[in-house]
């Protein structure tokens, strides 16, 4: 029986092992980190629940919800219903269910205008929800009819700056002159649809359920996997005492883009394809303090275009004292490098513009992510099959991760169900 070898333990990593386990092939997951869950993570400090990633899941992603009701994990918490947006230094309220609707007071601040664009471009994703996904067809007449301009081009600015600005943020760190309608559509195609959820007691319990009776061997950085006459033949593995090189000829890259191009040489154009996929870094501070710092009915607020903030919300409802801060978006990456503490001032005193703090920190911690949240690229149908067409042609290779079937984490299981699918496909031969 062969070994298969994955790069990276986050959801893509973790993800293939499972899938490749349930037909039971033995998987080696080679991990740089000290954990699991990549930019998903969560740990605990001391009795404060830090989670430095993606927490939040829909009742609508079937993977991800399998594998939850597979653990025994049945305890969850309800998401924020609505959010606040920053709108001429003012803060809006924006109930999701309304907003579908039709919200009249955020109507008349948007305008006429506005107010259209955002229903029209709602209703359409949401209609089309089940259809609007990189494997089937319909997101490819969403890409020639909209993506030769940015988000920026197609908008009114009161737009640009509240609610679409939200959502480019939120799913891509991106201001709207940085992505492309397409994504954008796959990603309000999730909104409101379902309920969405945090796992109670944190997103680890998932990671370390599916990492369970899985070989990981932690600390060990790949920076290169050998290929000869276009086939696997190695990996060559940094364990912190040199490199050394393994044989195998089975191999799941479960790292971003960014990275697996540096891994591996592709055809041309498949590494042109890998240039195209962007990422923008951010920072997540989360922070606890003695008193509650969200109230007034406010749970999370959304940053304006000037901020360094992106968006930041309470970790928990029924934990209004505990704070994640998200730097992103352009005014953000300026400030990215600055020390810990300097961060955390920078944070706090512009989240006390809106909601001024008056209790004392009692403790935080700051987590950047200068590799970046997954932005895809305009075209994305046409970038996707060119690469994968790439990958195709190195016997004994494939590929997950956040950018082949949406960056949450039921894409990256999506993405890991398919990959070991492929391979085991190859290793049948």
């Amino acid at each position: 029986m062969k070994t298969v070898h994955i790069i990276g333990a986050g959801v893509s990593g973790l993800g293939a092992a499972h899938y490749l386990a349930e037909r039971g092939i033995e998987c080696v997951i080679h991990e740089a980190s000290e954990g699991v869950g990549g930019r998903a993570a969560g740990r605990m400090e001391g009795d404060i629940l830090f989670e430095v990633g993606g927490k939040n899941f829909s009742s609508q992603w079937t993977r991800f919800n399998a594998l939850l009701t597979s653990f025994g994990i049945g305890e969850f918490d309800p998401q924020h219903p609505d959010f606040h947006l920053v709108l001429n230094n003012q803060l809006l309220k924006m109930d999701k269910s309304r907003t579908l609707k039709g919200d009249l007071r955020l109507g008349l601040r948007l305008g006429i205008r506005g107010s259209l664009q955002l229903k029209n471009f709602l209703s359409y994703s949401r209609k089309h929800a089940d259809e609007l996904n990189h494997s089937n067809g319909l997101i490819e007449e969403v890409e020639k009819r909209w993506d030769h301009k940015p988000v920026a081009g197609h908008f009114a600015p009161s737009l640009l700056a509240g609610p679409i600005r939200m959502f480019t943020i939120i799913m891509g760190a991106a201001e709207p002159g940085e992505v492309y309608p397409s994504l954008l559509m796959l990603f309000t195609s999730g909104f409101g649809k379902g309920r969405h959820f945090a796992v109670r007691g944190g997103i680890q319990r998932f990671h370390q359920a599916l990492a369970r009776n899985k070989q990981i061997r932690f600390g060990e950085s790949v920076k290169r996997i050998a290929i000869a006459d276009g086939k696997v033949t190695g990996l060559e593995i940094d364990t912190g005492e040199g490199v050394q090189t393994i044989a195998t000829d089975a191999v799941i890259s479960a790292v971003p883009a960014h990275v697996f191009k540096r891994l591996v040489d592709l055809p041309a154009a498949a590494q042109q394809a890998c240039e195209e996929i962007r990422y923008f870094p951010l920072a997540m501070i989360n922070a606890s303090y003695d008193k509650p710092v969200f109230r007034d009915g406010i749970n999370s607020i959304m940053f304006d275009p000037g901020s360094v903030l992106g968006h930041c919300s309470a970790n928990r409802l029924y934990h209004p004292e505990q704070v994640r801060f998200t730097l992103s978006g352009a005014e953000a990456r300026k400030v990215l490098h600055l020390p810990d503490d300097e961060l955390i001032s920078l944070a706090e005193a512009e989240f006390s513009r809106y909601l001024p703090i008056t209790g004392n920190r009692v403790k935080a911690c700051v987590t950047r992510h200068m590799g970046g949240i997954c932005a895809y690229a305009p075209y994305f149908s046409r970038v996707k099959s060119t690469l994968l067409a790439g990958v195709e042609t190195i016997g004994g290779l494939e590929i997950a991760g956040d950018y082949l079937e949406g960056h949450t984490m039921e894409g990256c299981l999506h993405s890991a169900e398919l990959a070991a699918r492929r391979l085991r496909q190859y290793l049948a031969q």
